[in-house]
């Protein structure tokens, strides 16, 4: 049997845009008002990409920032991987572009597209290609402009989504000397069409004057069943890790940023305080696949990665498809 070499991350990036979208903002667009989108969420500002940036560009600045900090050339990638659902184009694929552009010319590349579980999944894909032995270093991008694909007259979707992207560097343990990664999940229910999802564009609503007309390009989403789904399932994950490790060992719970309330329903049913988490929805909203990694470099930043305990970073989403990544800092 093939030695498993154990996987670390050398690096960490994020990047958000420069423009802010707030609530006062919002209610000059929408029916809406700062006291309904703060009690309801938790999310105060977001952040909108330049008319200029594409999802390449908001991912190569995270991705700059995370090799910088791996102290690791471009030349030395042997692949990446874009999680989005808002890449550049439909094809080719986002990673290729930003593979390019950082000149990563040793490197193969495709996205992932797994919406809000996306980096969480990508994580996973990377590290066990690392410890399998297949290749050395693996960047990891969570890039979305979300802003292109909002109806702005549909309040209960726009008020809870920003643009933003983070990236991690995924090598050996030996190499990077923290972030091991000790596994994680990949889980989903399959369908859910009516839920959370962008029903044109794809072989089932082909692009068309009818789809154009029908709105169908916008993302749809049936809030109280995504609500009720992601308690559930955020405090199975976290419960999960608790029974496997005890809850002492737990550093540091960095979710997916969906909505602070489903954050803090969820640490209710577990029993535990909003200590153990790391949470910035309410300066960037929902950024979907770009959320976990932005966060995760923010909790490194402001020292909550502590040497020696678990990081726990459960995710959930489109599909419906959710997970956990688990690391020790």
């Amino acid at each position: 049997m093939a030695k498993v070499i154990p996987v670390g991350i050398a690096g960490l990036g994020r990047y958000v845009p420069e423009k802010l979208l707030t609530n006062a903002d919002l209610e000059k667009m929408v029916d809406t008002s700062d006291e309904w989108i703060v009690q309801r969420t938790g999310i105060r500002e977001r952040r909108l990409a330049a008319p200029a940036q594409v999802t390449s560009t908001l991912a190569l600045a995270a991705a700059r920032q995370a090799l910088a900090d791996a102290n690791m050339p471009a030349e030395e990638l042997d692949l990446v991987i874009c999680a989005t659902i808002t890449g550049d184009q439909p094809f080719p694929a986002t990673a290729c572009r930003i593979g390019l552009d950082l000149g990563a010319k040793k490197a193969g590349g495709f996205d992932l597209a797994a919406a809000c579980s996306g980096f969480v999944f990508a994580s996973q894909v990377a590290a066990g290609l690392v410890g399998s032995g297949q290749f050395r270093n693996v960047l990891v991008v969570g890039a979305e402009i979300l802003s292109r694909i909002l109806d702005y007259t549909d309040r209960n979707t726009c008020v809870l989504f920003g643009d933003g992207s983070g990236a991690a560097v995924f090598t050996s343990l030996e190499r990077a000397g923290r972030g091991e990664f000790l596994g994680g999940s990949i889980s989903m229910e399959g369908g859910a069409e009516t839920i959370l999802a962008l029903p044109g564009g794809g072989s089932r609503h082909p692009a068309s004057q009818d789809s154009v007309n029908q709105r169908l390009h916008f993302m749809k989403m049936g809030g109280t069943k995504v609500f009720r789904f992601a308690v559930r399932v955020f405090a199975e994950l976290v419960q999960g890790v608790i029974d496997k490790y005890g809850r002492d060992q737990i550093g540091v719970i960095i979710p997916h940023q969906v909505n602070q309330r489903i954050i803090e329903a969820a640490m209710e049913q577990l029993g535990m305080p909003m200590d153990f988490v790391f949470s910035n929805i309410d300066r960037y909203g929902n950024t979907s696949a770009a959320s976990v990694p932005i966060a995760l470099r923010e909790a490194y930043d402001a020292g909550r990665l502590q040497k020696g305990k678990l990081v726990v970073m459960p995710a959930f989403g489109a599909g419906m498809a959710w997970g956990h990544l688990l690391l020790r800092w």
